[in-house]
This record gives C-alpha cells, structure tokens and sequence, in this order.
C-alpha cells in the first residue's frame, strides 16, 4: 500500500532542491554548502539531513530533478527519437539555469573525486537512454552493427556540448535535428 506524502514535505524538498539547483548555477558544486542551502531556501539545516544525508546526495538529487532527460516513448522512428531526446538536452543545455549546472558539474568533476563519481552516475543514467535508442535501431538494421554504441552515443552528443560551451552558440531544434541527419547519414546501414 502507498502511503500518502505530507504535502508539506513535498513542498520542503522542493524548495530545498530549487536552491540547491539555483547555487549550484550561481557559485558551483564547490560552494554550494548545506549553510548556503539552508539560508537560501530558508529551510533548517537539521531538516535538510533529515532528509538528504550528506551534501553529494543531496546534490545529485538536486542535478536529477533539473537537468534530467525525460524517457521519450520511443516510435521506432530513430530519427524522430533521437530528435526528441537530443531536442530536449539542447534545450537544457542552453537554459540560463540548467545550462550553468551542468557546466560546473564538468568542471566540479575534473577537480574532485566524489563529484566525479557523481557526474559518472548521471552522465551513465542519462547516455544510456540515447544508447538505448541506438542499439534498438541497430537490431532493427537501421544503423551498422558493426560500430560501438557508447562511440556512437559520444558522437551524437558531443557536438550539442561543444556548441553550448565552448562555442556559446545556440541550440535551436533546427541545428539539432540538422546535426543527426548528418550523424545518421554516416552511421546508417
């Protein structure tokens, strides 16, 4: 039986994970402390690790809940799918609020060790729908068995990471579905 969640925890843990994700935006993974968390939501600290342990865990939770891609029912069209998901990181990436987090999650992980581990975790979770997609298209023979799908999965989303920021470019649907003709015009069978 589901038990019911006070609505009034669901509003703390969603004001708790706002702030989270706003300073992570704001100042980096770095100074996003649990204080600075605390006094910008203006929930008790105390509160905040009754429900979030330790400060990673609250972090990835914070990561999850705003950048996360959402599973689109695949159709089976792999173009239409690959437009979806990869439309909907786009969209992420170039938010003036998502875009930031996931550019300190990258540098936060080349400086330390446990928001590496972090960063594997979400890009793992998030890589493997996209990898998922390929790999269904692969067994219908849309796309050449004989190449690797995390290669392929990297070739698909790195250029949507390099335009946002290194070249701070837009990222509009049109570039990205023009981006996976010319991905599927090499992959394809």
């Amino acid at each position: 039986m589901n038990a019911e969640v006070d609505p009034r925890i669901s509003r703390t843990r969603g004001v708790v994970l706002d702030a989270t994700a706003t300073l992570i935006g704001e100042v980096g993974f770095g100074r996003t402390s649990i204080e600075a968390i605390a006094e910008r939501s203006g929930v008790a600290r105390s509160t905040i690790y009754r429900h979030w342990p330790n400060r990673p865990d609250l972090l990835v939770e914070a990561i999850r809940s705003t950048v996360a891609l959402e599973p689109s029912s695949e159709t089976g069209d792999l173009r239409h799918d690959l437009s979806e998901l990869l439309g909907g990181l786009a969209d992420r990436l170039g938010s003036p609020q998502t875009g930031p987090i996931m550019l300190s999650l990258i540098a936060e992980a080349r400086r330390d060790p446990q928001m590496a581990s972090v960063f594997t975790r979400f890009a793992l979770e998030r890589f493997g729908l996209i990898r998922s997609i390929l790999e269904r298209a692969i067994e219908r023979g849309e796309l050449k068995a004989e190449m690797d799908s995390e290669q392929m999965t990297e070739d698909l989303v790195a250029p949507l990471f390099f335009r946002a920021f290194i070249r701070s470019a837009l990222l509009d649907r049109d570039s990205v579905d023009d981006h996976i003709d010319r991905w599927i015009a090499v992959y394809a069978r």
